[in-house]
């Protein structure tokens, strides 16, 4: 993960030790009992070094950005057989989108669980632990592209492949939506999320 975010590694141990002392990273023993990272706790941490948190502030905002609400799943079939996938993830305009239901979602390796997942932590933490267990064979089949602006804080999450789109929005409400938890916009895509399943893949 130091590598990954090109952070120190003592400045990660840290933030992993905080997020692990407000729950958001499993505990375990030392050695061989020690605990293996899963898709959560390489998700919350991976929100951590984006938002570039600190030891103390890193739970907070974590917790915040992990705990937003799906409010809508919905899905696009692919208009253009020859638009990139990446460009198809990255369009903001809804079109010819209708609500997501179980029988559309097979087209979506990991679809089902992540259009159930009730939170953003959950959802980016289910496709994490698919490409780990090798649910994703074919990077170039696959364009994801999480955007979350500060304002809200909200999120959408693009997860495209050859049939089409499933689109999933996430926002803040009520008492964590008071004031902005951090500074920056910030965006994942397929890439970075497969080098975070490769740090918990099975050797």
């Amino acid at each position: 993960m130091a590598d990954l975010f090109d952070v120190n590694a003592v400045t990660v141990e840290s933030i992993d030790r905080s997020l692990s002392n407000a729950g958001l990273r499993r505990k375990g023993g030392r050695g061989r009992s020690a605990a293996h990272m899963t898709g959560p706790d390489v998700t919350h941490l991976a929100f951590a070094l984006i938002l570039e948190s600190g030891m103390k502030d890193a739970p907070e905002k974590v917790g915040k950005v992990s705990r937003m609400p799906r409010q809508q799943a919905t899905v696009q079939w692919r208009p253009d057989p020859d638009l990139p996938l990446s460009a198809l993830a990255e369009q903001v305009e809804q079109y010819q989108e209708h609500p997501a239901a179980d029988a559309d979602l097979g087209v979506f390796p990991g679809g089902a669980a992540l259009a159930a997942a009730e939170t953003l932590g959950e959802g980016v933490a289910v496709l994490v632990d698919a490409m780990a267990d090798g649910g994703f064979e074919a990077l170039d089949d696959v364009a994801l592209n999480l955007q979350m602006s500060n304002i809200g804080p909200s999120a959408r999450l693009a997860y495209a492949t050859r049939a089409g789109v499933l689109r999933l929005r996430y926002e803040a409400s009520g008492p964590e939506a008071e004031r902005p938890i951090f500074e920056r916009r910030f965006k994942l895509d397929e890439a970075l999320m497969r080098r975070l399943a490769e740090v918990i893949a099975p050797q």
